[in-house]
């Protein structure tokens, strides 16, 4: 077997064609959603096998994942249009699931209303599976859990353009930058006028989210929320927040 890079050191493993993850209670629910989307015609996630007592294992994606946007295949205005797109047919092959599904469903997320449909929960470059300058694949569905489709494509925004302090160390592109890039994401995905009212607002609503999941997990003895918690990753979002409300309404001009 082959460890993964990426993911948690140690736990995300090839086997021939196929990948062994942790499992979680919430597995059996999304192996029938990937099933769904699979019968939806959505050909571009992985397909489950089996779950093999604390581990599950589903199709191998072979491709690239990097979250570098500053490299130029990944940042590229092309990658960005084509990972909006990719996220567009993944939520109109999710719709129906969760009326059509008759097993108990369970979420590692809390579910948000209005339940309009399966949103992947972490749409972000290093769960998207790239050839080029094309998103062919999208990977990790543990996140997985039922929202409003503006829910998924806020977070996406957040992680893609990426709307994150250009003062940080590491930052990648200038306001303006960023500005763009969320426009260029949201035209590709097809957005809607309501959608692109809502979205700045429901950008800090997710990261909010975020950030009450990361401490809750850590206080309930999760080792890996723990560390992200102490060296400082919740920092970061608590200051992206605060971009946010500073970008305000330049924000949501460039989304309509």
């Amino acid at each position: 077997m082959i460890e993964l890079e990426g993911g948690r050191p140690g736990e995300i493993l090839r086997r021939g064609d196929s990948v062994l993850r942790p499992a979680g209670a919430w597995t059996p629910t999304v192996h029938r959603f990937l099933r769904h989307l699979r019968a939806s015609g959505f050909a571009a996630a992985p397909m489950p096998l089996a779950i093999e007592g604390n581990r599950e294992a589903v199709t191998y994606l072979a491709g690239r994942v990097s979250e570098d946007l500053a490299d130029p295949l990944t940042g590229s205005p092309a990658m960005l249009r084509s990972a909006a797109m990719l996220l567009r047919r993944f939520h109109d092959a999710s719709r129906g699931f969760l009326e059509r599904d008759d097993g108990p469903q369970s979420w590692m997320l809390p579910a948000q209303e209005p339940r309009e449909l399966v949103c992947h929960g972490d749409f972000a470059p290093y769960n998207v599976v790239t050839e080029g300058e094309a998103a062919v694949g999208l990977i990790d569905f543990d996140a997985a859990h039922p929202a409003p489709a503006a829910w998924d494509l806020a977070y996406a925004l957040y992680r893609w353009a990426p709307l994150t302090d250009p003062e940080r160390p590491g930052a990648i592109h200038d306001r303006e930058e960023q500005l763009r890039r969320a426009r260029l994401f949201s035209d590709a995905y097809g957005a809607d006028e309501a959608q692109r009212r809502e979205l700045p607002a429901m950008i800090g609503r997710r990261l909010e989210a975020l950030l009450d999941l990361m401490h809750a997990r850590a206080r309930a003895g999760d080792a890996a929320f723990a560390e992200a918690i102490a060296r400082g990753d919740s920092d970061i979002y608590v200051n992206d927040l605060q971009y946010l409300g500073r970008l305000g309404q330049r924000l949501r001009l460039a989304l309509i």
